[in-house]
């Protein structure tokens, strides 16, 4: 797959500061490169990243671990940070408040596949993208 990286550089950690989103953009657009799924891939990492910045419990100093991996049908990207587990029965209901979380909407919006996996001391979220771009209008 194009723009991927060859082992060993497909993962790099990040610290878990506001700044986080940022720094993930600028690794997946280093390592994706002119992929057709870039901007896709560029927006559903900040909204994974930005999540487990505010809503993971993270202390200053703690690190987020971002991994990316070709699949057979395109590319899968990784983000792992310590945490509690993740109860998807418990996330929040999109709504117009400004200060509501639609991260996670967003991702599953955009990614082929998505979900978040935890093991009661590691919280991992990931999602795929293949080449062909998103249909956001369902049709």
């Amino acid at each position: 797959m194009q723009g991927i990286p060859p082992a060993p550089m497909n993962y790099v950690t990040i610290p878990a500061r506001p700044d986080a989103g940022a720094k993930a953009r600028r690794v997946i657009a280093a390592w994706l490169g002119d992929h057709p799924r870039l901007d896709d891939a560029l927006l559903a990492v900040t909204e994974l990243v930005n999540n487990a910045v505010i809503h993971g419990g993270l202390r200053d100093g703690e690190q987020i671990t971002l991994t990316i991996a070709s699949e057979a049908h395109g590319i899968r990207l990784t983000v792992q940070h310590i945490g509690a587990p993740f109860r998807f029965d418990q996330l929040p209901k999109p709504s117009r408040d400004p200060e509501a979380s639609r991260g996670l909407a967003i991702v599953d919006q955009i990614a082929d596949r998505w979900g978040v996996d935890s093991d009661g001391s590691e919280v991992t979220a990931w999602f795929e993208v293949g080449s062909l771009k998103a249909n956001l209008n369902g049709g």
